[in-house]
């Protein structure tokens, strides 16, 4: 399969490729993008360009553009698929879910979580693949708490994510899948006959009469998948920044202070969202002297506004301008002050508890997964202290 030029990368950084585009200008034509029907195609690489388009809904539509109203799909509760009125709607039942206040009240359970799961690896011995014992794992069962899974059925759910996503077998991709989507319906069905305390009680109970049963399932469905795939991705690359760069780690836990701008680099570094969805425009408009048409589908590189090639991972660097891991505008990522949580608990921990991390192979030998559709990711991790 070919990687479109936004996912390629040699190991962490940038094709030299598409640095270099980045330097002769913001905008770009070139097509990344299959399927389209030979609409023009655009690849944005300038940081206020890629702003700019992501926060502007008016004249930009993040749906799929198709020809044929029929033929576009229906994603019930995908806020990504969504464009307003309907992307308001959705995203206000959620926003307050996500909240500070919310999110720090999870914060203990995160901690017993990640020091479980740590145990866990610890007691398995050197080496272990990190992806497998504790990436997935751990991330699964925060997700879990924060939709209000109840804990006897989180194990055997954590399970079906990961094989949904990670299994080589393809009838067991397909049923764990299945799988996935039969609890979420039951899970909405009852938080809306009960609504609890977490997420989709929450919504049920606040926002009931605004959201369907579809659009309540699916959106259990959607934010549970995004949170555990995407913090697995996270924080395997975290791992891996750090086993190779052992000062980084030591430094890290001598100053837990730098927790914050560690979390901030960690997300930077990586990017593991290299790309969001593509916009097109709707209406003929100038962007840094560029004549966009309707019609044309951008897609903005957030690998390429986020890394300059050949920089170093540092987690005492300020993050300014900042970095738009989590996008920008209507679809900046409602879950990043989750993942947030999860990086601030988890680094500290991790350097205090596994000073002598390393990777336990060549670091040539690790095999990369590009970050489409699914988040750049690492396929196994071993390592060892």
């Amino acid at each position: 399969m070919v990687v479109p030029l936004p996912h390629q990368r040699i190991r962490l950084d940038p094709a030299p490729e598409l640095s270099a585009l980045q330097k002769e200008g913001p905008l770009h034509r070139y097509d990344t993008e299959t399927g389209l029907n030979g609409r023009r195609q655009w690849l944005v690489t300038g940081y206020d360009e890629v702003r700019e388009i992501l926060a502007d809904a008016t004249r930009f539509s993040s749906m799929r553009p198709v020809d044929d109203e029929a033929d576009r799909a229906h994603l019930p509760g995908i806020l990504q698929a969504y464009d307003p009125p309907d992307h308001t709607r959705l995203r206000g039942t959620v926003a307050g879910a996500f909240s500070v206040r919310r999110i720090e009240r999870l914060r203990p359970r995160v901690e017993e979580i990640i020091e479980e799961g740590l145990d866990d690896l610890e007691s398995m011995g050197s080496p272990i693949d990190f992806v497998r014992y504790a990436g997935w794992p751990m991330p699964a069962l925060i997700a879990c708490e924060f939709l209000g899974v109840p804990r006897d059925d989180q194990a055997d759910l954590s399970r079906m994510i990961r094989d949904s996503r990670e299994s080589r077998i393809p009838k067991q991709r397909a049923q764990s899948s299945l799988g996935v989507v039969n609890y979420c319906e039951k899970l909405a069905a009852r938080e809306r006959r009960d609504p609890g305390d977490e997420l989709i009680g929450f919504i049920a109970r606040e926002h009931g009469d605004k959201v369907s049963d579809e659009e309540l399932s699916g959106l259990a469905e959607a934010i549970l998948i995004v949170a555990v795939e995407q913090m697995a991705a996270q924080l395997a690359m975290a791992v891996l920044l750090f086993a190779t760069n052992p000062a980084q780690l030591s430094l890290l836990r001598e100053r837990p202070e730098l927790v914050d701008s560690a979390t901030e680099e960690v997300l930077r570094f990586p990017t593991i969202v290299e790309a969001p969805s593509p916009r097109t425009a709707l209406v003929d408009l100038d962007i840094a002297g560029y004549e966009i048409h309707a019609g044309d589908v951008l897609t903005c590189s957030m690998l390429a506004v986020n890394r300059t090639l050949g920089d170093k991972f540092d987690i005492t660097r300020e993050n300014s301008p900042g970095h738009l891991a989590f996008g920008h505008g209507i679809h900046h990522c409602v879950g990043a002050p989750l993942a947030r949580l999860e990086l601030r608990v988890a680094l500290p921990i991790l350097a205090r508890r596994f000073p002598g991390l390393r990777l336990a192979v060549p670091e040539e030998e690790l095999r990369f997964v590009a970050g489409k559709p699914a988040p750049f990711n690492i396929e196994e991790l071993p390592v060892e202290w």
